[in-house]
């Protein structure tokens, strides 16, 4: 019976120490569907919007990259540095750009000023999660391809979600 008892303490121990991993480690992450949500709120392309968009970026700042492949049906845009490497990524449907922190905004502030800005360290980092669910229910425009095996949608970096909505 002793013996008994002691493991259940025990497993109740490693219960316990696992929901503050959780606890602790949502706390220090971003729920990405808010974000998503704000930036369809505030912003749905139509038509070449979107790409006259990265136009206007691109004239406004020439020593950005662009890497979107139209043709393709991509969902981000991605422009690099040679300075910062990627220092902003915007989606081709809501309004959202993602945008180091290193980089010059004002040369682009006066174009995407009326999208949802989210200035990031870098995009590798995972301080995203994500509710699918949510996602799907409130933002249609991006669709989720990634399976959670795949990408972990509670501790998610900018760089996964590009990947797993691209």
């Amino acid at each position: 019976m002793v013996d008994s008892s002691k493991l259940i303490l025990h497993d109740l121990r490693l219960i316990r120490n696992a929901i503050l991993d959780v606890i602790v480690r949502h706390s220090k992450v971003e729920n990405m569907t808010e974000v998503l949500k704000r930036a369809r709120s505030k912003k749905i392309f139509a038509g070449n919007e979107f790409a006259e968009l990265l136009a206007e970026i691109q004239s406004a700042d020439s020593s950005l990259e662009l890497d979107w492949d139209f043709d393709a049906g991509e969902e981000w845009a991605r422009f690099f540095s040679r300075e910062n490497g990627t220092v902003c990524m915007m989606n081709a449907k809501i309004g959202v750009a993602f945008i180091r922190k290193a980089y010059e905004f004002s040369n682009i502030e006066h174009i995407v000023g009326a999208l949802e800005i989210v200035f990031t360290e870098n995009y590798s980092s995972e301080d995203w999660f994500i509710d699918l669910a949510d996602l799907e229910q409130n933002v249609p425009e991006i669709c989720w391809y990634a399976s959670e095996e795949a990408v972990d949608p509670t501790c998610i970096s900018l760089d996964d979600l590009y990947f797993a909505t691209v």
